[in-house]
């Protein structure tokens, strides 16, 4: 057990998708409900790890700021995005040190972003939309050396599913499916 990862079970794990790449394929789903206004409540579908089904059952929030129009119940998407990245990030960096025998005592990612909402409100057609840039520092304690946790830094955005997802671009695709409201004062 190493950083409160069990390292034969991560060794034995990355021994089964070696052997078997249907192990390592991994599906993932959510449901998002609108609620009133900006808030939105969020369902975890069940995962698919390989060809095994996993239960999921989290739920959670997202809403605006008073100030964008929402009633702040929660983290808003940009938040939650930050948030998936560096979580997964955080995963890729505490892995990679466990899989290379360095024991870590804290490790935090500080992120910021900035929007420019004229983009978002079709204001400026030379603002971007989405983030321009997004910007971190890890703070990380623990027995390796500057030179180890730098190349784990490296490997955590190499190896990381939603750092690729965001610096490369991804297909996505949509349908929509609408059913009228009847107007009930005919």
């Amino acid at each position: 057990m190493r950083n409160s990862i069990p390292t034969a079970a991560l060794s034995e794990f990355v021994n089964e998708v070696a052997g078997d790449p249907e192990e390592g394929l991994m599906s993932y789903g959510i449901e998002i409900d609108w609620e009133s206004g900006t808030r939105a409540r969020t369902s975890t579908k069940p995962m698919l790890v390989g060809p095994h089904k996993i239960s999921r059952s989290f739920t959670w929030k997202a809403d605006e700021p008073r100030q964008l129009m929402g009633n702040n119940h929660g983290p808003n998407p940009q938040e939650l995005l930050l948030s998936g990245l560096g979580s997964c990030m955080m995963v890729a960096f505490v892995t990679g040190a466990t899989a290379e025998g360095i024991q870590l005592e804290s490790v935090k990612i500080d992120f910021d972003g900035t929007l420019d909402l004229r983009g978002f409100m079709g204001l400026a057609s030379n603002a971007p939309v989405g983030f321009p840039e997004i910007n971190y520092t890890i703070y990380v304690t623990g027995d390796g050396t500057p030179e180890q946790f730098e190349e784990l830094h490296k490997k955590a955005v190499k190896h990381s599913p939603n750092a690729q997802t965001i610096m490369t671009p991804v297909s996505l695709t949509g349908d929509i499916v609408t059913t009228q409201i009847e107007d009930q004062h005919r």
